[in-house]
């Protein structure tokens, strides 16, 4: 009876050294992130839902997949629905200027994860190209009407500083076409927006680019307060970026993703 029971221990000691030694060897899931993006602002996001793609999402697949070793899932929704479902806490995170209003439901990066140059389009040979090349400024464009989209908060904000009124339009392309026809006189977007918007609008010989910013859009990363990141996420993801940026990988990685075709 005594061997016996020595015999069940030992079998039983076994099995569990062997259920030890199979959790050990087994890989740890990777930490699963939603990211969501504008799926109307090419060439930076656009896409609907896991067909998003741009140069956003690519940055943040690389270092957050590529470097940081987890599980990214990005999707695209109208600009609106990207900030509530942020807030709602449905997706994780979104990339975009860290405002008042944005930071009551989310959590900010202490680094710039992207800036975007904010840049004129003009009437080609117009009282506005003429004024605002020789002076790109907003006390110039001051003088004459810009156009802006609906939702940019950056312009928003830049316009109501500088005591500008702008006429609103509900997307780019449609304050190109009004630039080109002379019912405005500019219209303030970002470069890389404006590169890839005009001469798909077909408006090269209209509009040119004053490549002078008036100012810079710069973009965190922002995390939903109700998300179920660990709570040291956010700390890996600047402690990661610092050295991105000091040893020359951000830059070059940017540079391509520019460079990319998006």
């Amino acid at each position: 009876m005594r061997e016996f029971l020595d015999l069940a221990g030992k079998g039983l000691l076994a099995v569990v050294l062997t259920m030890i030694a199979v959790a050990v060897q087994a890989p740890v899931a990777a930490q699963t992130i939603v990211m969501s993006y504008n799926s109307d602002w090419p060439p930076y996001s656009s896409g609907a839902g896991p067909r998003v793609e741009g140069i956003l999402p690519a940055l943040m697949t690389e270092i957050l997949a590529n470097r940081m070793g987890l599980t990214v899932r990005n999707v695209g929704y109208p600009w609106k629905r990207v900030q509530s479902s942020v807030k709602a806490g449905q997706v994780d995170a979104m990339v975009t200027v860290p405002t008042e209003p944005r930071l009551a439901y989310t959590h900010r990066s202490r680094n710039i994860v992207y800036s975007l140059n904010m840049v004129l389009a003009v009437p080609v040979g117009s009282a506005s190209f003429q004024a605002l090349r020789a002076s790109p400024t907003a006390a110039t464009l001051k003088r004459f009407t810009p156009c802006d989209i609906l939702g940019n908060g950056w312009g928003k904000r830049f316009f109501a500083s500088n005591d500008i009124k702008p006429v609103i339009a509900t997307k780019v392309v449609s304050c190109l076409r009004m630039v080109a026809k002379g019912r405005v006189d500019a219209s303030l977007q970002a470069e890389a927006v404006l590169r890839r918007a005009i001469p798909s609008a077909g408006l090269e010989r209209e509009i040119s680019i004053i490549p002078d910013p008036l100012g810079a859009m710069d973009f965190t990363l922002l995390v939903s307060k109700k998300s179920q990141l660990k709570s040291d996420f956010l700390q890996r993801f600047d402690t990661l970026l610092d050295n991105m940026k000091s040893d020359g990988s951000y830059d070059t990685l940017v540079a391509g993703l520019r460079k990319g075709g998006f």
